[in-house]
């Protein structure tokens, strides 16, 4: 009994170590993958499955075995592998968005009311069968008859649905707070976030979104959408051990992903595919373009087939336009494209202020922050028509032609033309405010939908005012081509480009919207409009040197990724590299002094060089494959801390039955059988050979070579470091971090930046008034009840 308790004891200590060893091959949190050696182990990994292929041939006559065809019926799903995990997460993706946008369509509407007929029913269902234009119908019960009661519970129910998000955000999944976009990108191009995309960070945001929404926070669900839809696509491709032991593999799912988030959430999949090549990725294959397209189709597939609007539209502001616009109209939409412009400028600058803000002084308050800025959106809101409904509905509304039934709340009335521009007016002005301080509070909020509803009131705006001059002037110049049986202006449309130029001037992208809004409409004629409306937003951006709010967050963050805009510094690498390295040599090196070098320094990698004497470099060993290869070997082999280390290959391994079909970097990516059996040949009492895991080939310049093609190294190849030789002579190294650090000492003087500013200057002096008056509030409390 004693026996059988030692080995079940030693088989418990054996599993716990190997699952150490397995959290040591995993890339640390918080660092960048070297995507350089990623491939080597891709290309390690594809000469094996060569070699094992090889070993099922036929039979000696060449008749088929039984091998042979189980090894072609692996072959066989081995190459449909990649599409089954692309369709399973289009499904999922689609599934999920549905769900969503049934669930927050329900707690935006319980706000107002309930339906009679049952409490599961928003009130489109409820009132499905009324055939009116009333608001409500008899079946739809508001909560009170009484407007100051109405508005007292409908600001309640904002502050518990903020509450209940961010506590849930607080408490179980830190990231699943924000939009998502900034991290997914730097995630693209290689850098760790462990648990970004997890199970928790899913169910979270799945569960919060619909809350934070229906809460009436002037942000969206879009980004959030991507968000979620990453975290399918990674949770699923984990399924399959082809994507989860390749980091490239995988960010061709998270890619994919993506496409279909932008796709379900816009009902565009075309769109979908654009924004992952233009907003997300830096470096896009074709081959993953078509799985994009693929992921992106059969998620807007599956939410057309559950149809949650039960209405055949994909989204709520959905729309078609029957009517032609006129070129004298071109004047306006140039006045649209500078608003648009102007308003990427001004949210992308005050938001990174308010971002400051909040990080010094409502870290440890985003539960009160969220509760706060629901209750004061809610309070502010309720009495402006167009801010008191879901902006979706909103868009939906503004969108539509006055014959199409658009006429909510005399929207379209003549009569009452210029209070609707005032109220348009005033929505605008109060919603770019709420999203400057909303955007970033620690709940799940995006800013596609907050932008589009700011640029849709005042496109509305526009358009009633354009349309009130031609009744004004119907016979002037500009309105003689008009033809009087037909109407001449469609305000709506005003709406719909008003909306396009606030999303292109917040986000920087282009092309995407473009292709959005045109399979939002299906209306080929109005393709010419949104192009002349984001080229002049795009204009007014490069002039005033605005980025995206996405590549803000990222420099406002610290992540290290580099921009795609090229600088010209005028200056060497010799003057950014590290010159103090921390170094391994060749040979003679004791296991001691090896464990003493990880022990003291946290760098990702070590160069190697021939000797103390002799700075000639041989070769680049990663950490976390030192850390594997010595812990593993102290375990399974006969080594001391006296044992030397070997990182170069000697002329008796060619010799050695295992270690002669070794190569250099061979060793890397191996699977755990094969490292095992490596291990045990190469780490004796005499020597411990660790040139099987060394990159003897590692991506070397020369010190003066300009620093702006080494920042094209980083971007194209992907490379964790990069080595600093001179006639083989180890002189420095760089990395990403070094490039962004001189970027931004180099910074020019105009550029816009989120240090400081006059909106942060005068939210610190609100903060330090409020605080004194809270803290003097509780004196003076303590002082009336000791009496």
């Amino acid at each position: 009994m004693t026996r059988i308790s030692a080995q079940y004891g030693r088989q418990l200590e054996n599993r716990d170590y190997e699952e150490e060893i397995e959290q040591i091959r995993r890339y640390e949190d918080f660092t960048t993958i070297d995507w350089i050696q990623d491939s080597i182990v891709e290309r390690n990994r594809r000469i094996r499955n060569a070699r094992a292929a090889k070993a099922a041939y036929r039979g000696p006559r060449g008749e088929i075995t039984l091998t042979w065809v189980w090894a072609q019926f692996w072959r066989f799903l081995r190459a449909g592998e990649p599409w089954l995990v692309i369709s399973l997460v289009g499904i999922f993706i689609g599934m999920n968005a549905a769900i969503i946008s049934i669930i927050t369509e329900w707690l935006s509407d319980i706000k107002m009311g309930y339906c009679t007929d049952g409490w599961w029913l928003n009130s489109q269902f409820c009132c499905w069968e009324v055939e009116s234009d009333d608001e409500f119908c008899p079946s739809w019960h508001l909560w009170s008859t009484a407007t100051p009661a109405r508005w007292l519970i409908y600001i309640i129910f904002a502050a518990i649905f903020a509450s209940v998000a961010a506590h849930l955000v607080r408490s179980m999944a830190k990231y699943a707070a924000g939009s998502g976009i900034s991290e997914i990108k730097c995630i693209l191009t290689g850098f760790v976030m462990q648990g970004f995309l997890g199970y928790a960070t899913f169910f979270i945001k799945s569960l919060t979104l619909p809350l934070v929404i229906a809460s009436g926070l002037s942000v969206g669900k879009e980004g959030p959408s991507v968000h979620v839809a990453c975290c399918i696509g990674a949770i699923v491709a984990s399924w399959f051990q082809r994507f989860s032991r390749s980091q490239g593999k995988m960010r061709e799912i998270i890619t994919a992903a993506s496409a279909a988030g932008v796709a379900v959430a816009f009902g565009s999949p075309i769109g979908g595919v654009l924004f992952s090549i233009e907003e997300m990725s830096q470096m896009f294959r074709i081959k993953t373009m078509w799985r994009s397209f693929v992921c992106a189709l059969v998620a807007t597939f599956t939410l057309s087939v559950m149809n949650p609007f039960r209405t055949g539209k994909l989204v709520l502001f959905q729309v078609t336009y029957n009517r032609d616009w006129h070129f004298f109209e071109i004047i306006f939409f140039i006045i649209l494209g500078i608003f648009g412009g102007l308003y990427g400028a001004f949210i992308v600058k005050f938001n990174m202020q308010v971002a400051a803000f909040r990080r010094k002084h409502l870290a440890a308050h985003g539960v009160a922050e969220a509760v706060i800025l629901a209750t004061l959106t809610a309070t502010i809101g309720y009495f402006n028509r167009f801010m008191r409904i879901d902006m979706t509905e909103m868009m939906s509304i503004l969108f539509r032609e006055c014959e199409g039934g658009g006429d909510y709340d005399n929207l379209c009335q003549m009569a009452v033309q210029w209070p609707m521009a005032n109220s348009l007016l005033l929505a605008t002005f109060i919603r770019m405010g709420l999203v400057v301080i909303s955007y970033g509070a620690r709940v799940p909020a995006g800013i596609f939908v907050p932008s589009m509803a700011v640029g849709a009131t005042f496109g509305r705006m526009v358009g009633i005012m354009v349309k009130a001059m031609y009744r004004a002037y119907p016979s002037s110049g500009i309105f003689a081509v008009c033809d009087p049986n037909v109407p001449c202006i469609t305000p709506g449309t005003y709406a719909f480009l008003g909306a396009a130029a606030a999303l292109s001037g917040v986000m920087r992208i282009t092309v995407t919207v473009v292709v959005i809004m045109f399979e939002l409409t299906g209306a080929l004629t109005y393709i010419l409009p949104t192009m002349i409306v984001i080229l002049v937003t795009k204009a007014v951006g490069d002039f005033l040197g605005t980025r995206g709010i996405a590549d803000e967050a990222i420099r406002f963050n610290g992540y290290p990724i580099l921009e795609n805009e090229d600088h010209g510094f005028n200056v060497s690498i010799s003057e950014v590299m590290k010159k103090d390295l921390d170094i391994l040599f060749a040979s003679g090196m004791p296991v001691s002094d090896v464990e003493e070098l990880l022990a003291s320094t946290n760098v990702k990698g070590f160069p190697i060089v021939a000797s103390k004497s002799s700075q000639t470099l041989v070769g680049y060993m990663g950490r976390t494959e030192l850390r594997y290869v010595l812990d593993k070997a102290q375990n399974l082999g006969d080594i001391s801390p006296s044992t030397p280390c070997a990182f170069t290959r000697e002329a008796s391994d060619q010799e050695d039955f295992v270690l002669s079909d070794m190569t250099s970097g061979s060793a890397l990516g191996v699977e755990e059988d094969v490292a095992t059996e490596l291990i045990e040949t190469s780490a004796t009492i005499d020597v411990l050979k660790l040139w099987p895991w060394v990159n003897q080939t590692p991506l070397t310049v020369s010190p003066r070579l300009p620093l702006e093609i080494v920042t094209q190294l980083f971007k194209r190849m992907g490379p964790r470091v990069i080595l600093v030789e001179e006639h083989g002579s180890l002189k420095g190294l760089v990395t990403v971090k070094d490039v962004l650090r001189f970027n931004e000492s180099e910074q020019p003087i105009g550029d816009l930046h989120w240090d400081a500013g006059d909106l942060e200057a005068t939210l610190d002096v609100m903060w330090v008034w409020a605080v004194g008056i809270g803290e003097s509030s509780v004196e003076w409390y303590r002082r009336l009840t000791r009496r």
